[in-house]
């Protein structure tokens, strides 16, 4: 009898899992880890960040014979670092993993892992990595759309003349997003769910992907990367959604922007090293860029006379991506996304366990 409730348990847990992983679009492995990393082996320890200690019992019932170590921050990462296999839902800090001995698996935070190419043994291909990309795509997705409903309305010209005790009409010129035409820089996870709420307001979309034309139908148009400079002049607002790689480093500097429609919107919310920022101030300056927002996700700080601080119609926003983990119910997420998004990591640390093939693994030749 316990055998056959053993068996329901793993049967009813199995399909929660591919639930989630069917509903967050979830991309599987082409090949099991043992095959990905040579270097594989059934792992000993692993560390996760976990938002409760009841969380991680929960997530050793599923690698039984693993010791799993619970974490709230990245010291207690550090601390546990040297001896560990994987080091899961973590912030990929190089100091972090200085002393890993035996890491075969990081699973980040983050949808935007160029920076855990700084861990010793990621970009040599030694040590797996798999990210958040496709778990937070809510959050992302409202994030992106607020920049723009801000910028379409002057909520931030608004936000000025409070600051100046005066309420005196005075911002651009309101955009009408029904029936504008926003392009998607980088239709991956998030890009479509941006794609997907921007296209309900109204506007018609067209895109760029690395991969494929192919997309869901509220896309109009999907170029590949060498369509940019074209597809540009069609838009009214230009969302960057692509991560940062070689290709996107510098992407949109004088002569790409100059190729925009003028007066267009440009919004990016992705790293800000895909758009060179002297380039971008000028453009504002101008009047070539009608209006434009950035979270600035960057490892260094904006110098405290650059350009960008003084330049017209912009909103220059501290990074505000969403974590998992421990950061996660801070989060505007349901409980139900909460654990949809655990289930994910739960099934990820099993597959790994088993050498199976992994969700979300970071592609080392595409950057991404």
């Amino acid at each position: 009898m316990r055998d056959i409730m053993r068996l329901s348990a793993l049967l009813l847990l199995a399909s929660t899992a591919s639930q989630a992983q069917q509903e967050l679009g979830l991309e599987e492995s082409a090949q099991p880890v043992r095959a990905l990393l040579p270097t594989w082996r059934p792992p000993k320890k692993m560390i996760v960040v976990v938002d409760a200690p009841a969380r991680l019992e929960w997530l050793q019932s599923a690698v039984p014979g693993v010791k799993l170590v619970g974490a709230s921050n990245a010291a207690d990462v550090e601390a546990e670092i040297a001896d560990a296999d994987a080091a899961i839902l973590v912030g990929c800090r190089p100091e972090t993993f200085l002393q890993a001995q035996r890491l075969r698996w990081v699973h980040a935070v983050s949808s935007g892992s160029d920076r855990c190419l700084e861990i010793p043994g990621v970009a040599k291909g030694e040590i797996l990595l798999t990210d958040s990309r496709k778990v937070k795509n809510t959050i992302l997705t409202e994030m992106a759309m607020g920049y723009v409903f801000a910028l379409a309305r002057s909520i931030d010209s608004a936000v000025e003349n409070r600051q100046r005790r005066e309420l005196a009409a005075k911002g651009r010129p309101a955009m009408q997003l029904a029936g504008s035409t926003m392009l998607v820089v980088g239709l991956g996870g998030a890009g479509t769910e941006i794609a997907r709420q921007a296209h309900s307001t109204g506007m018609k979309i067209i895109a760029t992907r690395n991969s494929s034309r192919s997309g869901p139908d509220f896309v109009d148009y999907i170029g590949l990367p060498d369509e940019l400079p074209q597809l540009l002049g069609r838009a009214d607002v230009v969302m960057i959604a692509a991560p940062l790689t070689p290709q996107t480093r510098g992407l949109f500097d004088a002569r790409m922007l100059a190729r925009m429609k003028r007066g267009a919107m440009f919004v990016n919310w992705s790293r800000a090293d895909i758009v060179v920022a002297d380039d971008l101030a000028a453009a504002l300056a101008s009047g070539q860029v009608g209006s434009a927002a950035l979270n600035w996700a960057t490892n260094a700080p904006l110098p405290k006379e650059h350009p960008l601080w003084s330049a017209p119609n912009l909103i220059l926003a501290p990074w505000t991506g969403t974590g998992g983990g421990a950061e996660v119910n801070e989060a505007n997420q349901t409980p139900e996304q909460i654990e949809q998004r655990w289930l994910a990591v739960r099934e990820n640390m099993r597959r790994f366990v088993a050498g199976e093939k992994m969700y979300s693994v970071f592609d080392l030749a595409r950057g991404y």
